[in-house]
């Protein structure tokens, strides 16, 4: 089969001469496997070059959480290069030389914040190589399954001392200060990703529990179902465009401890386990002090930061009068609500409701200030604080640098299309906290409840892990400090063969321990659980390194030894970082050495995201915006095989996607497309989730609802009840748990003195029924339409055993 060397029809217009640009990057294609406690991933790129002179091809992406490049092999029509895993400066050094002597060098090279360049230099006229650049990434991790995460665009990045301007009409270009990014290039950001390079992707799927569904509020998707425990997902149309990440839920029928090991090519047993929230018990009902920031900056405008406020009010409703709250709001500066924090009763939550109200978006993302803001209402003491940010940041380690020294929980909602989920992954984990991810076309407001209800009261805390029956062991790294509903416990380790059990111990809220069994041992995982393990501890490390450009000879000698330490964890897992990078060089004789012209691959504009909140437009150069404005398997999917063929570039252009484009075709007919899980503006008017919102914001200081006597609020408080119950929310599952708890516990305390007896009565019963794991089925609508007196008849009927 011969290859495809014309024009995919993929272009972008000069808009001076409104002719064409040919693209120096034609298509990104991702396969590989989905694992419960990471992936193992092939990137596929290629590059065609349609200039009259040699071309330096540049290409900046993210890293996906937990991540770690490992190696690539470049090919063309008669070559097929491995990389090699150097210290960054030699590798700068050789792909330098390779420039200067006309051969065609490749490096990838990793940056702060969780950026990489992949650079291709010396591609000749007319002709097409591919890069294949494999990756090992983590996933956000449920008790009933997994979300992963995959950048297909670059999200710009807030910087006080950045230069972000628009260019030309629809092309925005940011510049970062190079004293603290050194000479990373950012690619041109085009409002609409049409014209650029084509994305597409082709991933199996094998989890530890059966699977239920697999889903993906990112793109329309096509699965083929295995044996239970094995899927396989693709992209349902032939291409998209890189204008969002790719997000896949995959949700498994049971929850329950296990383990995954086998031999890696080490010869030493790896393993990961798994063991779900629910294993370490009920949480405790210790009263909490939560701070909540909520990101106003000018990348949260519309819909997101309306969702953020009704999800903030909702969390105000489930607070008790012992428990104590603060609030900040933050662009790029920093607005408190009131002094220092405030306790959960009427009064001061009804003012926050006000400032909430007058909150709306504009400026920039000065995170760490709102960190320190919030570490100091909570009076440097222990406390918990839930982030709601789209995480759009540079200078990300510093931010972190702030974070772990504050001493206090943090807790993140990410929000967006192209958000940094490395980055809010790691600033929650180094402060013991937990991160979630939405897309911009989800909704906010319930997953910011639902990550409420676990703040302040951990299932487990002070936990600790050892593996008995063998005599050499290691578990790194260390275990979760704290142990959320929902979230569960993910361990990596190396261990001797032999018969063995992992045993879990934790101090509060009450002392408990868990064992595992360890003894199965699954062929073909070894490797990968070891490759997975480096990926996250060099991903840990990574964000403690900020280079040795400090001020302080203190610093700089604690960031030389972290930095010797990265370096270190790369050799030993072969794995790239900061410090290491990864390059080939194809020697090509007889080459002129002309020096090439460099090109940087553009990315679109994250989906929903205006570009006037990160550029301004151009007056002539580019000009410093200071604050920024408002807006106006088995096996892998393509294996590197160790003997080149006689073609490599056929091989991968043709071989590798062919057959596995052929043995897709070969079941489409049985698989169907699942749209994405949410119609584009989020949610639809008037949705159950909305009624359930107002009632959890109109919650009194002592847990019941509102009303003109006792006899009213005993009503209204059971219709809450049974509304929460309707929807699948009851006192210990579901984003209303709190809410249901706190309805619950005030129905089973209060006297109500100035109901009659017969009303009295008739709550213990309708109490004792719901105790029983009764519900109505009645439509929520009716329900929530009824009189008192009206929902009264209809609850103490149904009670009894009527209608």
């Amino acid at each position: 089969m011969p290859v495809d060397t014309e024009s995919r029809g993929f272009s972008v217009v000069d808009s001076e001469s409104g002719k064409p640009i040919e693209l120096a990057m034609q298509e990104l294609q991702l396969q590989g496997k989905l694992l419960s406690v990471g992936a193992r991933l092939m990137v596929r790129h290629v590059f065609r070059s349609c200039e009259r002179k040699p071309l330096e091809v540049i290409y900046t992406f993210a890293l996906p959480r937990d991540a770690a490049l490992r190696q690539f092999v470049v090919a063309g029509e008669s070559f097929r290069m491995r990389s090699k895993l150097k210290s960054t400066e030699e590798a700068v050094k050789e792909y330098e030389e390779g420039i200067q002597q006309g051969h065609l060098a490749t490096l990838a090279r990793q940056y702060g914040d969780g950026l990489v360049s992949l650079t291709l230099g010396n591609l000749m006229p007319g002709e097409t190589v591919v890069v294949l650049l494999e990756v090992l990434a983590g996933v956000e991790a449920h008790d009933d399954g997994i979300r992963f995460r995959f950048p297909f665009t670059l999200a710009p990045s807030y910087h006080r001392q950045a230069r972000a301007v628009e260019v030309e009409p629809g092309v925005g270009e940011i510049e970062l200060p190079e004293n603290e990014f050194g000479d990373l290039i950012l690619p041109h950001y085009h409002k609409d990703a049409a014209g650029l390079h084509e994305v597409g992707f082709s991933l199996s799927i094998a989890m530890a529990q059966p699977i239920t569904e697999i889903s993906s509020p990112s793109h329309s998707v096509r699965v083929k179902t295995g044996d239970g425990e094995n899927s396989h997902v693709m992209l349902s149309t032939g291409h998209d465009v890189p204008n969002r990440d790719l997000v896949l839920d995959v949700a498994t029928r049971i929850s329950q401890s296990y383990v995954l090991a086998g031999m890696g090519k080490d010869e030493k047993t790896r393993f990961a386990a798994v063991v779900p929230s629910h294993a370490f018990g009920e949480t405790s009902a210790a009263p909490r002090r939560v701070v909540f920031v909520l990101d106003r900056s000018g990348s949260m405008g519309g819909i997101a930061i309306e969702q953020a406020r009704k999800a903030l009010a909702a969390c105000l409703g489930a607070l008790a009068e012992d428990d104590e709250f603060g609030i900040i709001a933050f662009d790029d500066r920093v607005e408190e609500f009131g002094s220092g924090l405030h306790k959960g009763d009427k009064a001061s939550r009804d003012k926050a409701q006000r400032f909430l109200e007058s909150v709306d978006a504009r400026g920039g993302t000065e995170l760490a200030a709102a960190v320190s803001a919030a570490v100091k209402v909570l009076g440097g003491t222990a406390g918990d604080v839930l982030i709601m940010t789209d995480g759009q940041v540079a200078g990300t380690e510093n931010i972190l640098s702030v974070a772990r020294a504050g001493g206090v929980r943090l807790h993140c909602l990410g929000i967006g299309s192209a958000s940094q989920d490395r980055f809010l992954t790691l600033l929650a984990r180094e402060t013991g906290g937990v991160c979630r991810f939405l897309t911009s076309r989800e909704r906010i407001d319930l997953p910011a409840v639902e990550l409420f209800a676990s703040l302040g009261r951990p299932v487990a805390s002070e936990v600790k892990a050892r593996v008995e029956g063998v005599a050499t062991w290691s578990i790194a790294p260390d275990p979760a400090s704290a142990i959320f509903a929902g979230t569960p416990l993910t361990l990596f380790g190396e261990r001797e063969a032999g018969m063995a059990r992992l045993v879990i111990e934790w101090s509060k809220p009450q002392p408990g321990k868990l064992e595992v069994a360890m003894d199965a041992v699954q062929a073909g995982v070894g490797e990968t659980l070891r490759l997975l393990q480096g990926s996250r501890l060099i991903s840990d490390l990574d964000a403690k390194y900020t280079g040795d450009q400090s001020d302080r000879a203190l610093d700089r000698r604690e960031q030389q030894r972290v930095g010797d330490r990265l370096q270190a964890l790369s050799e030993a897992y072969g794995l790239a970082s900061r410090r290491m990078s990864l390059v080939a060089v194809v020697e090509r004789a007889g080459e002129t050495g002309e020096l090439p012209k460099t090109v940087v691959v553009p990315v679109g504009m994250p989906q929903d995201l205006a570009m006037q909140a990160y550029f301004r437009r151009s007056t002539g150069a580019a000009h410093a915006t200071g604050a920024y404005p408002a807006p106006i398997q088995p096996a892998m999917a393509a294996p590197m095989p160790s003997s080149a063929p006689s073609n490599p570039l056929h091989d991968l252009l043709v071989t590798s996607q062919s057959a596995v484009t052929r043995a897709s075709r070969a079941v489409l007919s049985a698989m169907r497309p699942k749209p994405a899980a949410v119609a584009p503006d989020r949610q639809e008017e008037g949705a159950p989730e909305d009624a359930l919102l107002d009632l959890a914001r109109q919650l009194e200081s002592d847990g019941g609802m509102p009303g003109k006597g006792d006899f009213e609020r005993m009503v209204r408080s059971l219709v809450a009840v049974l509304a929460f119950l309707i929807e699948g929310h009851t006192s210990s599952t579901g984003a209303f748990r709190a809410h249901v708890q706190r309805l619950m516990h005030f129905l089973e305390t209060s006297k109500f003195p100035a109901s009659s007896a017969q009303h009295r009565e008739g709550l213990s019963a309708a109490l004792a029924w719901i105790e029983q794991g009764n519900k109505p089925n009645w439509p929520l609508s009716e329900l929530l339409a009824w009189n008192v007196d009206e929902a009264w008849k209809r609850i103490m009927q149904i009670v009894a055993g009527g209608a």
